[in-house]
C-alpha cells in the first residue's frame, strides 16, 4: 500500500470530477489517499481536524494567504507559498504520511509543492482551461504559475487535446482522460418506445437553457411524442432555483432531483442530452465526466457546445434544429447497431488502463 496525496482547489462535498474519480480509484485500489481541500483563506476560520470521509480517503484541509485569482503580482505568490507550504506540511504530519508518497497536484499554482516535496515524485492534473477564467486580466498571473507549476512536475497530464497542445510549451503533457466506472450493460434492444431524451448530471447554471428551451419547442412542433427529462442534484440552491426558473413551463421538458441511472426508465430513454453553453474553460472539455456512465447504459449522446468532445458515431451534435432532426433521425435508425462501438469505447476507456497510464499498480 503507497500514500498518495492529492493537492486540489476543491472540497470533498462539491461535484464528483476528476480529482473525486481518482482519489475512489486509487482507494479501490488498496491505496491511502489523502485529499488535500481547496485551502481556507488566512483569516478565516481555524484548520479542522483529518477525517476518514470513505474507506481509504482522508481529508484534509490547509490554509492560504488569499484566492489564486487575486495573486496577480509575484511577492503575493511568495508569501502565499510561505504560509501554504507550512500548513501543507503540517497537515501531512498529522496523518502520518509515508515519506515516499506520490504527490497528485490538480492546482495550477502549485509549484510550491516541490520544495515541500523535494524528492517526491510530483503528478501535475491540468482539469481545467484556467487561462480563460481568468480575472483582472493583464497581470498574467495565471499564466506564470500555469508554467511554473508544468516545470516543477515530474509529469504533467491533461484532461483534453487543446489543453496538452497549449502546456506543451512548457513540458510534455499527456492526454488523461475519465474513465469508466460501471461497466457497459446492452440496453433493450429497439426504439419504438424510446422517447425521452435524458440529461443526467448537475443542474446548474452551465446548461444551456435557451438551447434547451429551442430543443423543447422544437421536439412539441416536430416530435410531440419526443420529452426532455433532466435529473440531478445541484451545488448550489439558488443556482438550481434559477435554472428550473429558466424552464419553468415547458410541457415537455420534466425535472426530478437526483437518482441514480439504475433508477430512470432506461427502456424509454433513446438518447443522454449534454446541453452546455458555450464558455472559454467548457469548450476545452473533450469526455465530460458523465458521458461514460450513459454510454455504459448504451445511450448515444447528443451535445451542445463542447466543440473539442470525443469524435463518434454515437455523438451528435444538436446545435441546430436540423442537426436536432437528423441526430434523432440517426439514434432511431443506428441504437442497435451502435452498441458494439459503444461498447468497445466504454471498455477501452476503464479504470485499470488508467491506473496503468499513471504508473500506479494495485496493492490489493
Amino acid at each position: 500500500m503507497r500514500d498518495f496525496v492529492l493537492v486540489t482547489h476543491t472540497l470533498w462535498q462539491e461535484a464528483p470530477r476528476i480529482r473525486h474519480q481518482l482519489a475512489r480509484l486509487l482507494a479501490g485500489a488498496g491505496h491511502r489517499v489523502i485529499f488535500i481541500e481547496r485551502a481556507r483563506h488566512l483569516l478565516g476560520a481555524g484548520q479542522p481536524d483529518p477525517i476518514e470521509v470513505e474507506p481509504g480517503v482522508i481529508v484534509v484541509r490547509t490554509r492560504r494567504l488569499m484566492h489564486h485569482q487575486l495573486r496577480v503580482v509575484p511577492p503575493l505568490d511568495w508569501l502565499n507559498d510561505l504560509i501554504a507550504a507550512r500548513s501543507l506540511r503540517a497537515a501531512i504530519r498529522s496523518v502520518h504520511c509515508q515519506a515516499d508518497a506520490t504527490i497528485v497536484n490538480f492546482m495550477h499554482d502549485g509549484a510550491f509543492l516541490r520544495r515541500v516535496f523535494p524528492n517526491n515524485p510530483i503528478l501535475t492534473v491540468i482539469h481545467d482551461d484556467f487561462e480563460a477564467q481568468v480575472r483582472l486580466r493583464g497581470f498574467g498571473h495565471v499564466t506564470r504559475n500555469l508554467r511554473a507549476t508544468c516545470r516543477a512536475s515530474d509529469r504533467v497530464f491533461a484532461v483534453s487535446t487543446p489543453l496538452v497542445q497549449r502546456l506543451a510549451a512548457w513540458c510534455k503533457p499527456e492526454l488523461l482522460l475519465p474513465w469508466a466506472t460501471r461497466p457497459y450493460r446492452q440496453p433493450r434492444p429497439g426504439t419504438s418506445d424510446r422517447h425521452i431524451l435524458l440529461f443526467w448530471g448537475h443542474v446548474d447554471i452551465g446548461l444551456d437553457t435557451d438551447r434547451i428551451r429551442g430543443i423543447c419547442d422544437h421536439l412539441e412542433r416536430h416530435h410531440p411524442l419526443v420529452r426532455v427529462l433532466i435529473v440531478g442534484p445541484t451545488q448550489v440552491a439558488s443556482r438550481r432555483a434559477m435554472t428550473v426558473r429558466w424552464l419553468e413551463g415547458i410541457p415537455n421538458l420534466r425535472i426530478e432531483s437526483a437518482r441514480s441511472l439504475d433508477e430512470l426508465p432506461l427502456d424509454h430513454v433513446l438518447a443522454a442530452l449534454i446541453p452546455y453553453r458555450r464558455k472559454g474553460d467548457v469548450d476545452a472539455t473533450e469526455l465530460p465526466n458523465k458521458t461514460l456512465p450513459l454510454l455504459s447504459c448504451g445511450l448515444p449522446i447528443l451535445k451542445t457546445g463542447l466543440p473539442h468532445m470525443v469524435k463518434a458515431p454515437f455523438v451528435l451534435p444538436v446545435d441546430t434544429d436540423d442537426q436536432l432532426d437528423e441526430a434523432l433521425e440517426a439514434c432511431r435508425r443506428n441504437f442497435g447497431d451502435w452498441q458494439p462501438d459503444i461498447r468497445r469505447f466504454v471498455e477501452s476507456h476503464d479504470a485499470a488502463h488508467r491506473l496503468d497510464l499513471l504508473g500506479v499498480k494495485p496493492a490489493i
